[in-house]
């Protein structure tokens, strides 16, 4: 096939790359050995190297293997962003165990969920959520038999039970030794569960080799702004159980050698608090996290400077917030498209031959994408024309965890079914237009969401907003569109209306508007949309 968007690869970024095919332990064991004395995790005013962080984790994983579990158990890591869950992830990896990242926000019912369908046995859960997990132990709905309590600052007491364990007394207990047992590549290292905005969460099955493939595509990528890669510290604020989170710090570092800053709550003082104290030069972020930093009145006598390079995700960056931020910091930012089945990312803006705005870049190296019909998915779409994108690449999941039925309708002659409808340009950059699922049908005419989002962005009164499908009694479906005003902005329902017949066809135009102060959101920041209909849902059956 055609690959027109090498053309705009930055230089020295290759079109493909020779993967060793080692387990990620083998990775990590590589930096112990060659920096030991390096920092790998900094947290506040303390640190950990490579050499320390190895012991902690060596002492631990020889603990789980003496409370039982074997290679190929799936062990839950239910934390905020604490040192302690990058040390866990480690031990898990070294006895060939497969981690299964938790929100730790999740409820109840939520975590029997995943616990349930993973086959989870064991939970290092954080003090402050731990109660969950033992409601769930005592219900007996799941095959969890175990619970290691990590305590923080806020010490939380729970009753003495045989089957709850201290964290910091299995890593006592431990013997420094690394486990003699084979892991391969082709060995389950993650079980990343979806984010079930659309129905119950999948189990994302990541072999050691997809994260590898992840891992060395992001050094690739970054390569323009970081020649050297073991010079990057990378600032983690994302949430770790996230696979945004998670490959752009944590994994990306397995390969890249570099240092990692863990960052509990992203608020624009704690962000700015430790740009200050440990001067990173990599973060990933969100939209928000931007425009919260360009807006601190303290980011003039800030060390933002220390920032090179930055990839924004999970929703579009407005132009005046990256341009801003830019300008502020000297930084690049790249902005990137992928999703949990593909190990995190699929495609990036380069850093500096050239930028399209509103896009989300070029397919990474190793990465094959194509615009497929919305009917069969068969057809291939020419250039330009919405049809849903398909992917190829190393990185992609190898299917559901025990769910032939969901992988069958994703996973097709190799191509993974993202869900997601998009186009591509003659230069290969493509553009998200919007999901699948949020498509509106108005009179037969197919309406996306995210383009009446995006022309209520360019509006200097508004300062977030969300449109769905609602039922119409006459068209079937009709948009709604949820506004958020920026503080001191007032604007009418009618004024919303006019303002989007100015950009969009008639069918388009939202027929209901609702203004409000919040919009829900995912722990990663995108909005909703299924949450809004759910709402919307229970207003008509009252």
């Amino acid at each position: 096939m055609e690959r027109s968007w090498y053309a705009f690869y930055d230089e020295g970024v290759g079109h493909s790359i020779d993967y060793p095919g080692l387990p990620m332990k083998a990775h990590f064991s590589k930096w112990v050995d060659k920096n030991p004395d390096k920092p790998y995790l900094i947290w506040g005013d303390k640190q950990l190297t490579y050499k320390e962080a190895n012991s902690i984790a060596c002492k631990l994983s020889s603990s789980i293997i003496s409370l039982g579990y074997v290679k190929g158990d799936r062990i839950a890591l239910m934390t905020t962003n604490l040192p302690e869950y990058v040390i866990c992830l480690q031990a898990c990896w070294k006895l060939g165990a497969a981690i299964v990242p938790t929100n730790p926000m999740y409820t109840v019912p939520e975590l029997t969920h995943q616990f349930g369908d993973s086959g989870t046995k064991i939970v290092f859960a954080e003090a402050q959520f731990a109660n969950k997990v033992v409601e769930i132990i005592k219900n007996g709905k799941t095959s969890i038999e175990k619970l290691v309590v990590i305590q923080t600052a806020n010490k939380v007491e729970f009753p003495a039970a045989d089957y709850i364990f201290d964290y910091n007394d299995l890593v006592a207990e431990g013997e420094d030794k690394e486990p003699d047992i084979e892991v391969t590549s082709a060995d389950l290292s993650m079980l990343q569960y979806t984010g079930g905005t659309t129905g119950l969460s999948k189990g994302c099955l990541l072999s050691n080799s997809n994260l590898e493939a992840m891992a060395y595509q992001d050094v690739e990528w970054f390569k323009p702004p970081f020649a050297i890669s073991e010079e990057i510290v990378a600032m983690a604020a994302m949430p770790l159980y996230h696979i945004y989170g998670f490959n752009t710090s944590v994994n990306m570092m397995m390969v890249a050698g570099g240092t990692i800053i863990v960052v509990n709550g992203p608020s624009p003082d704690n962000l700015l608090k430790n740009i200050n104290e440990h001067e990173p030069n990599y973060f990933a972020a969100v939209p928000a996290m931007i425009y919260g930093l360009n807006n601190h009145p303290d980011i003039g006598k800030s060390k933002i400077k220390s920032i090179k390079a930055m990839i924004c995700g999970s929703s579009p960056l407005a132009v005046e917030g990256l341009n801003t931020f830019e300008k502020l910091s000297g930084a690049v930012i790249t902005e990137g498209y992928g999703l949990s089945e593909t190990s995190n990312v699929l495609t990036c803006t380069p850093f500096y031959t050239k930028r399209k705005i509103g896009s989300v870049g070029l397919p990474w190296p190793d990465v094959d994408i194509k615009i497929v019909d919305l009917e069969e998915g068969t057809k291939e779409m020419p250039n330009g024309e919405p049809g849903e994108l398909i992917a190829k690449g190393p990185q992609i999941m190898s299917g559901y965890w025990k769910n032939p039925e969901e992988t069958a309708n994703v996973l097709r002659d190799g191509w993974l079914y993202t869900g997601d409808i998009a186009t591509i340009d003659d230069d290969g950059f493509i553009t998200i237009v919007d999901r699948k699922k949020d498509m509106i049908l108005c009179s037969g005419f197919n309406v996306f969401c995210r383009e009446i989002d995006e022309v209520m962005y360019k509006n200097p009164k508004v300062l977030d907003a969300c449109a769905i499908g609602i039922p119409d009694p006459k068209r079937g479906e009709t948009p709604k569109i949820f506004i958020i005003l920026k503080p001191g902005q007032t604007m009418t329902e009618d004024e919303v209306k006019d303002y989007c017949r100015q950009y969009l066809a008639p069918y388009k135009v939202p027929t209901h508007v609702e203004f409000i102060n919040e919009l829900p959101r995912t722990s990663v920041g995108k909005p909703m949309r299924n949450a809004l209909r759910q709402q919307e849902k229970a207003k008509n059956n009252q």
